[in-house]
């Protein structure tokens, strides 16, 4: 089994905005090389110039430092828009716009990967079945036209995350396995990848049944179909996003060891492990450095285990 862990740079938002902060901690601090990058870093729908301006200086900090970026991911700070499931032609439209600033950028960082939800019902739309379906087939078709065009920005993957939220695509593992087998259907020959972003924290839906609230189950039956998986501390009832420290650990329902063996059960033979921390913007920010090297030795430590049971290669 091959293992490969990174982290989203989503740890750092607000806190260390310039690349070569975030870039020089990811790397001499945390002591990792791969990273995901999260637009809430830097918005792709900036002023042209700032944007190129800011993508030199990533590239320069990953060069100086020697970190990939592995993808780019959507983010919180467009999370909360509708996007492409706006009820509105101007909202989906700005969805799509938005998209293809985010490709444009992706492919400036030299990046051939994108990921992230890709937008969300408001409740009178999810309300009316008629217009459920009509909103859920034009999301589609704008999808997968942004798939289609994809290449021509150098990408080559859409890891598409599903959360446990029912306006926002399927809650359960076989609703999920279905729309990515249709996308893939559907979309024409050359597009982009439709793969997906598998978080152990998004089993937790309170409309799924109790084998689709088992983020373990998640991951024997689509690891293989997930060639990234987040990793976050949770509870079982929310979304976390905690760290994997004594503290989180004690009262979470995530366990390394438990991880990395469904993952190897589900028949995969790699997988990229992403760390995808956040805390709250207040919190000390000595102790958000400390939550992340306690994040990162967690993991690190459920890896060498792992490859002493197995002899698997790191």
């Amino acid at each position: 089994m091959k293992w490969k862990l990174g982290i989203s740079t989503n740890f750092a938002i607000k806190r260390w905005p310039d690349p070569e902060d975030w870039i020089r901690i990811v790397k001499q601090e945390l002591g990792m090389d791969v990273v995901q990058f999260s637009f809430d870093q830097f918005d792709p729908r900036g002023y042209p110039e700032s944007v190129a301006a800011y993508i030199s200086r990533v590239r320069n900090a990953c060069a100086k430092h020697g970190v990939g970026i592995h993808s780019t991911f959507t983010g919180l700070s467009v999370y909360p828009h509708n996007l492409l499931m706006h009820p509105l032609p101007e909202g989906r439209r700005d969805g799509v716009d938005w998209f293809e600033k985010a490709f444009s950028m992706t492919q400036a960082l030299g990046v051939k990967a994108i990921g992230g939800p890709y937008g969300g019902m408001d409740i009178p739309t999810f309300e009316s079945a008629s217009r459920r379906a009509e909103i859920v087939r034009m999301a589609e078709d704008a999808f997968i036209n942004l798939l289609e065009q994809a290449p021509r920005y150098g990408i080559d993957a859409f890891y598409w995350e599903q959360t446990p939220i029912v306006r926002e695509g399927p809650i359960d593992m076989a609703g999920t396995l279905s729309h990515l087998e249709r996308i893939n259907a559907i979309k024409a020959p050359g597009s982009a990848q439709f793969v997906l972003c598998l978080d152990v924290g998004h089993a937790i839906s309170p409309n799924a049944g109790e084998s689709d609230k088992d983020p373990y189950q998640w991951l024997e039956k689509l690891a293989p179909h997930a060639p990234i998986i987040h990793l976050q501390q949770t509870d079982g009832r929310y979304d976390r996003h905690w760290p994997f420290t004594e503290e989180h650990n004690a009262i979470g329902i995530i366990d390394g060891d438990r991880v990395l063996g469904a993952i190897r059960k589900s028949g995969v033979d790699e997988a990229l492990l992403l760390i995808e921390v956040g805390h709250a913007f207040e919190e000390d920010d000595a102790k958000v450095l400390k939550d992340m090297k306690d994040s990162v030795a967690y993991w690190e430590a459920a890896l060498s285990r792992d490859n002493e049971l197995h002899g698997g290669v790191r």
